[in-house]
């Protein structure tokens, strides 16, 4: 079953354009032009900030900056490739459906093979203590990112939470006002049964994925900031936030990772809210939102939870 045979032929398409990762960086466009770009095209308010000692990130401010909610936002790609226009298409319809109340921090960091672990936790550490002192209170930041972007927002977390001399140290007033986590990458392991029965249905593969892991990071870095799946229960328990949405779709290869995980964040006691969305993809909403195709359950969910959160 699909969602439609548009999506089955979009889905195809991104597949064979992502099929070797050679192809894939060859095709994707630096961060710092994909934004501006697009936020031209939208008719959408950008700024850029340099982070200061932070090896060379940038946040990009898409939308009006006196607003009360802010999403620091990682985008996905493996680590290793820039944003796609649908990343910036589909923050844009977040932000429009909360009235233009919400105002997100992009963050354009290191990729790979030249920024390897632990640089993007560095750089996402250093970003929301950028957002803070702007004058954004934790309780009105919103974290999200999308497959390695999800990733580093748990590393981000599990920094705060447990201090560790690679990822410095941040100390927080309250809690954040909550962590949207799209499709996360949280294992490098291909031996998970849905890498197998949605082989044929997702738009990444294995092989893809074993490659990208083998880009960012060495097996003996392999650990709980890393690979978040490896973590107890007893790791995430009081962790900095004050709500979780965790989503993934019933056709795409991390759907059995993701779901051990968010009963492992149930388990440590936090509010988390997981959400499978029926036979969709890897990123579906942020591909939906590229694409033009109608948007599915993954977008509606993250929509509601966002009028839930934003102050």
């Amino acid at each position: 079953m699909s969602r439609s045979a548009e999506h089955d032929a979009r889905n195809a398409a991104l597949k064979a354009a992502l099929g070797t990762n050679e192809l894939a960086r060859a095709a994707s466009q630096p961060t710092g032009n994909t934004v501006p770009a697009q936020c031209k095209d939208l008719g959408l308010a950008w700024e850029v900030e340099d982070i200061s000692d932070s090896n060379g990130a940038r946040i990009h401010w898409l939308g009006a900056r006196g607003v009360p909610s802010v999403l620091l936002y990682f985008h996905g790609g493996g680590f290793g490739l820039g944003a796609f226009p649908g990343h910036i298409q589909f923050l844009a319809s977040c932000m429009k459906k909360r009235d233009d109340k919400l105002v997100v921090a992009f963050l354009e960091y290191g990729l790979t093979p030249a920024n390897r672990y632990p640089s993007p936790y560095v750089q996402a550490t250093k970003a929301l203590s950028h957002v803070v002192g702007s004058g954004y209170e934790p309780s009105n930041i919103l974290v999200g990112g999308d497959s390695c972007g999800g990733n580093m927002v748990l590393g981000l977390l599990s920094g705060i939470a447990h201090p560790t001399p690679a990822i410095p140290k941040l100390e927080l007033k309250t809690p954040l006002g909550g962590a949207l986590l799209i499709s996360p990458w949280v294992s490098f392991s291909t031996d998970w049964k849905s890498y197998r029965s949605n082989a044929g249905r997702d738009i990444v593969s294995s092989e893809s994925m074993l490659e990208w892991a083998s880009d960012f990071v060495d097996p003996k870095d392999h650990n709980n900031y890393s690979e978040p799946i490896r973590a107890k229960s007893d790791w995430w328990k009081g962790l900095p936030v004050e709500d979780i949405l965790l989503l993934w779709g019933s056709a795409e290869i991390f759907m059995d990772s993701d779901a051990q995980l968010a009963n492992t964040l149930a388990d440590a006691g936090l509010k988390v809210t997981p959400r499978e969305c029926a036979n969709e993809v890897h990123i579906d909403c942020v591909l939906d939102a590229q694409t033009g195709l109608p948007h599915g359950e993954m977008t509606e969910f993250i929509w509601a939870w966002l009028k839930k959160v934003c102050k």
